[in-house]
């Protein structure tokens, strides 16, 4: 069974999340930030991505009726049920592998690739793929 008020609430807080990464984003590349502020960026893109995978998965299941074990699945599904385009999926591929070495290579500087893609603002893709899946929910329930 769908929980709508969950749909609203994770769709409220990736805008957030795409709010924060915005300011980043906006900010003259040449003021310095703190390490506390490096890890708040980090964070938030973790969380903007695994939110990501947690809708999709969360949209396979109740649309289709599949179980997802695991978000490393997700993106495979989504391609074979044709719920992304080759070229989203290619974006999504991007965007969780940076996550995986954000949240895995801790101890390396990753921080140019992500601003990097910060710039590019990759991250926006995930706004409109929620704004979708959403839609594609709706339109199931009539």
């Amino acid at each position: 069974m769908r929980d709508k008020n969950w749909e609203q609430q994770l769709y409220e807080h990736q805008h957030a999340m795409i709010q924060r990464l915005d300011a980043h984003r906006q900010k003259e590349r040449s003021t310095p930030l703190s390490q506390d502020e490096i890890m708040a960026v980090e964070h938030t893109f973790q969380l903007l991505i695994a939110s990501m995978l947690d809708l999709a998965r969360y949209m396979l299941e109740h649309h289709y009726a599949i179980d997802i074990s695991t978000r490393d699945k997700v993106l495979d599904a989504l391609i074979e049920h044709q719920d992304v385009t080759y070229e989203q999926g290619q974006q999504i591929k991007a965007l969780v592998d940076l996550r995986q070495k954000i949240l895995f290579d801790y101890l390396e500087e990753n921080f140019d690739v992500l601003s990097d893609a910060l710039q590019l603002r990759r991250y926006g893709l995930v706004e409109v793929l929620t704004k979708e899946w959403l839609a594609r929910l709706d339109s199931t329930d009539h």
